[in-house]
């Protein structure tokens, strides 16, 4: 019997996460399909999303990646096949309306003893590919599309420390699918965000994120880039609100004392302390996973530089899962990926000489609920988390 979460998720995710396309519009205007990518344990997901967009009179592509996939492709794979073109890849981008990936892993640390560097060789090979697929129009949308989530696996749970049973209404619940219309409540999502972006954020140029405690204080500018928010659109669940640094702007010292960090599949890196000089980073220092760090700043193209900062706001997520997806959006978080920025903070032909250009992408995720840390907005606001009330609080500065 399909559980009844399973079908309001598919439905959610046709019908609002990715409600903007028109997917019989798209097929009989030019073929164009939903490409659904997933591992093997997100099955029945992908068999009633795709029901939901046949039914609708559209059509899918479907990639299912084997578990053994990833391991066996970076450990086995030349040099030459690394650094190839995502020629086929290209050719299909034609025929894709919209994109939807399930992580569905059976096995979290698949990749762990995979050498980074063939990691990052094979990024830079398809960001071509990744570049076409983030483009944008002048109103600052996705010409394609698209929406990440994540089915409930026993690899996810015991990531967590939970029992199957319990993981699995646990991201129910972080969807909101024990709310009768889920659609409805993400809406009120997107009124909150609404309301702290035009109250501080839409008219921040500058802010410090600061703790003594831990030895935080670091200076960012974000003039002339935009806030944009996530409201279950293209990450399913969400909840924050990001933007791009100007790159070359940051300065001081940010430190992650209390939450790990992880990149892809790769190992625990924390205890982590950063120092900053004219936007890049110059000094890294960890607790646990020294070496995996320096692999990631002197092997990467960018990874110096900041491409995104965002405020996270979920009430429900307050607990790290391993899971980026999940724990970048932790209420009471600020999160900071070295690596590439998304274009759309820049519309049109304005400036993005400033958006930071990477094939990697790691958000780090620094804990601000304690009575030491805050944010300081253009030195005339400062943004607290309220644990009682789970929401940012803004305090005037006197």
């Amino acid at each position: 019997m399909t559980d009844p979460y399973l079908k309001k998720l598919a439905d959610t995710l046709v019908n609002y996460s990715l409600g903007e396309v028109d997917f019989t519009k798209a097929w009989k205007n030019g073929q164009k399909r939903l490409l659904i990518a997933y591992e093997p344990p997100a099955d029945e997901l992908a068999k009633l999303v795709t029901e939901i967009v046949l039914e609708k009179g559209g059509n899918v592509f479907v990639d299912m990646i084997p578990s053994w996939h990833g391991y066996t492709f970076y450990s086995k794979a030349s040099d030459a096949v690394l650094n190839s073109k995502p020629l086929a890849a290209l050719k299909r981008v034609d025929h894709i309306a919209a994109r939807l990936f399930i992580r569905s892993e059976s096995n979290t640390r698949s990749m762990a003893t995979v050498d980074p560097s063939r990691i990052s060789m094979r990024s830079a090979a398809v960001k071509p590919y990744k570049d076409v697929l983030s483009e944008v129009d002048s109103e600052g949308n996705f010409v394609i599309s698209w929406c990440l989530t994540l089915f409930p696996t026993e690899a996810y749970a015991q990531d967590m420390g939970m029992p199957y049973d319990e993981y699995r209404d646990y991201v129910w619940k972080t969807m909101f699918l024990d709310h009768d219309e889920p659609a409805k409540a993400w809406q009120s999502v997107s009124e909150k965000q609404d309301e702290l972006k035009r109250k501080v954020l839409d008219e921040c140029k500058t802010f410090r994120l600061v703790d003594k405690e831990d030895q935080t204080d670091l200076f960012i500018s974000v003039k002339g880039h935009r806030w944009i928010k996530s409201d279950g659109k293209r990450n399913f669940p969400s909840d924050e609100i990001f933007n791009a640094p100007r790159k070359d702007s940051v300065e001081g010292v940010v430190t992650f004392p209390k939450l790990p960090q992880y990149y892809r599949s790769g190992p625990e890196v924390s205890g982590i302390k950063l120092r900053f000089e004219k936007g890049k980073v110059v000094e890294w220092e960890a607790r646990v996973g020294q070496d995996y760090l320096d692999n990631f700043f002197t092997k990467n193209v960018g990874a110096k530089h900041l491409g995104e900062i965002a405020f996270g706001l979920h009430p429900r997520i307050q607990r790290i899962s391993k899971q980026i997806l999940f724990d970048e959006k932790i209420g009471g978080t600020v999160h900071m990926a070295f690596g590439s920025a998304y274009k759309l903070h820049v519309l049109g032909d304005g400036d993005k000489s400033q958006l930071n250009d990477s094939p990697v992408h790691w958000d780090m995720i620094r804990d601000m609920r304690k009575s030491s840390s805050y944010v300081l907005i253009d030195d005339e606001h400062k943004l607290i988390w309220n644990s009682n009330t789970a929401l940012w609080t803004i305090q005037e500065l006197s």
